[in-house]
C-alpha cells in the first residue's frame, strides 16, 4: 500500500542524519559489477556520531529565543533528538502559553510513584518569574518536589509561591542559584533560614522582597548557606537585620547588593561594610533609600579595599570618594547611578575620576558608566574632561589588559 506524503515525511525524518561520501575516481573505475535491479547498492553514507551533533548544538547560545531552535533540532532524527532534548529541557523558557504543557510533560501524574517522566531529570533551571496566575501554590510545590534531585537554579513566581513550597525547596540540595525577589507573600525569617541552611551548594541568593518587615526582632543570628557568594537584598531590610544577620554572612561572600531598602540607615550600613568590606569584590548600593544622606558613603572604597566593581547612586558619595583612597586600589568598574530623589547637591565631576587614575589611586579602572542626570557633557569643559578620562582609560587597557572594555558610557536617564 502506498504511503501518503505525511507518512513518507515521518519515515524519512525518523532516520539518522547521514553525510554522503564522494566516490574517488579510482573507485568509479573499478571493475565491480553494477548493481542489478533487485540488488541494493553499497552504502556510501556514514552515521554522524552523537558527540559531533552535541558539539554542533553547543554553538547555539542558551537564550529564550533558542528554545524553538532546539525543538526543531529534536525533530530531525533520533540521533538529533537524543542530543538536543537535553538542551531543550535544561533551561526551559516558561510563560503563560506553554506552562500547562510543560507541567503535563514533567508531572504526568500527581503521584510520582504511579507515573514518572523521563524528561523531568533533564531540567536544570526552573524559571517561573514570568508566571503570575498560571500556577497554584500546590502546583509549584509539586514541581519542586518532582525536580528536586536535578535543578540547580530556581526563580520563584510572584503569587504561587508560599509557605507550603519551602518543604520541597529544602530538598533541592543541588541548587546554586535561588531568586525569591518576586514573591509577594510575607515569609517568616525562621522558616526561610531553616530552608536556606539545607541548601549546602547555594552560591547566589536574591532575598525575598516582602511588603512588611522581614525580621522577627531576634538578636540571635541565623546561619547562612556555607558556600554563599552573592547576596542581593531589597525591600524591608532594617538596621537590626543588617547588624544581626548580614554581618555574620559566610566568609565566601564576595558580592553584596542593597537596593530599594527604605529602612536602611547609614550607621548600620557602615558597620556592615566595615565587617564585610575586606572580602567584597562587587558592591551595589543604589536606588531610593531615603534614610541615607548625601555623601554618607564617601569612604566606601576605604572600607572595601579589594573591590573590583562598585555600582552606587551618586547621591550617597562625593568627589572625596576618589581623593581619600590609597594608591593601587584594584577597582575596575565604576557605575554611578542617580536616584529620583537626588538634589542639586549631587555633583561628581569627571575630573575627579581622571585625577584618581592619573595619580595611581585607581590604576586598573577601565569602565565608567554614569547617569545622564550628572550632566557630564553639559559644558565644553566637562566634555573635555570626559574625553581625557576616556583616553587615559584606553591607555591603561593597552598597558595592562584586565578583560574589561575601556571607556565611559552614559547609560541612565
Amino acid at each position: 500500500m502506498a504511503l501518503d506524503l505525511q507518512s513518507n515525511w515521518d519515515v524519512s525524518m525518523s532516520q539518522p542524519f547521514r553525510v554522503p561520501i564522494q566516490s574517488t575516481k579510482q573507485e568509479s573505475s573499478s571493475s565491480s559489477p553494477a548493481p542489478g535491479p533487485y540488488l541494493k547498492p553499497p552504502s556510501s553514507e556514514i552515521l554522524l556520531p552523537t558527540e559531533i551533533i552535541s558539539h554542533i548544538l553547543s554553538y547555539i547560545p542558551q537564550r529564550n529565543t533558542s528554545q524553538g531552535t532546539f525543538w526543531a533540532c529534536s525533530l530531525v532524527s533520533r540521533a538529533w533528538y537524543s542530543a538536543s532534548i537535553k538542551l531543550l529541557y535544561a533551561e526551559p523558557h516558561l510563560h503563560g502559553g506553554n506552562f500547562s504543557e510543560f507541567v503535563t510533560t514533567v508531572c504526568p501524574s500527581k503521584n510520582a510513584h504511579i507515573r514518572q517522566s523521563s524528561l523531568a531529570v533533564l531540567v536544570r533551571r526552573l524559571d517561573m518569574g514570568e508566571l503570575v496566575h498560571n500556577s497554584s501554590r500546590s502546583l509549584t510545590a509539586r514541581l519542586l518536589g518532582r525536580l528536586k534531585h536535578n535543578i540547580e537554579a530556581f526563580v520563584a513566581p510572584q503569587a504561587s509561591f508560599a509557605i507550603n513550597s519551602f518543604a520541597a525547596l529544602s530538598k533541592c540540595t543541588r541548587l546554586r542559584h535561588l531568586d525569591l525577589s518576586l514573591i509577594s507573600a510575607s515569609i517568616p525569617p525562621k522558616l526561610l533560614f531553616q530552608t536556606l541552611l539545607a541548601l549546602e551548594n547555594l552560591e547566589t541568593l536574591f532575598f525575598p522582597r516582602s511588603s512588611g518587615p522581614q525580621t522577627d526582632g531576634s538578636t540571635t543570628s541565623y546561619a547562612w548557606p556555607p558556600k554563599l557568594k552573592a547576596l542581593h537584598l531589597a525591600g524591608w531590610i532594617d538596621s537590626n537585620f543588617l547588624r544581626t544577620h548580614i554581618t555574620h554572612a559566610p566568609k565566601s561572600l564576595e558580592r553584596l547588593s542593597i537596593q530599594h531598602c527604605p529602612q536602611v540607615y547609614a550607621e548600620p550600613l557602615l558597620e556592615t561594610l566595615s565587617v564585610l568590606g575586606h572580602r567584597l569584590r562587587h558592591l551595589t548600593i543604589r536606588h531610593p533609600m531615603p534614610q541615607l544622606q548625601v555623601g554618607v558613603l564617601g569612604h566606601v572604597l576605604l572600607l572595601c579595599p579589594n573591590l573590583l566593581a562598585l555600582r552606587i547612586s551618586a547621591d550617597y558619595i562625593s568627589s572625596s570618594l576618589f581623593q581619600s583612597i590609597e594608591a593601587g586600589h584594584p577597582l575596575r568598574i565604576l557605575d554611578l547611578d542617580c536616584s529620583g530623589t537626588a538634589t542639586a547637591d549631587v555633583e561628581i565631576a569627571p575630573g575627579a575620576v581622571y585625577d584618581a587614575v592619573e595619580d595611581g589611586r585607581l590604576p586598573d579602572l577601565r569602565s565608567v558608566r554614569v547617569s545622564a542626570r550628572l550632566a557630564w557633557t553639559a559644558t565644553e569643559r566637562l566634555t573635555r574632561d570626559v574625553e581625557d578620562l576616556v583616553e587615559i582609560l584606553e591607555e591603561g587597557e593597552m598597558e595592562r589588559p584586565v578583560g574589561v572594555p575601556a571607556g565611559v558610557w552614559t547609560t541612565y536617564e
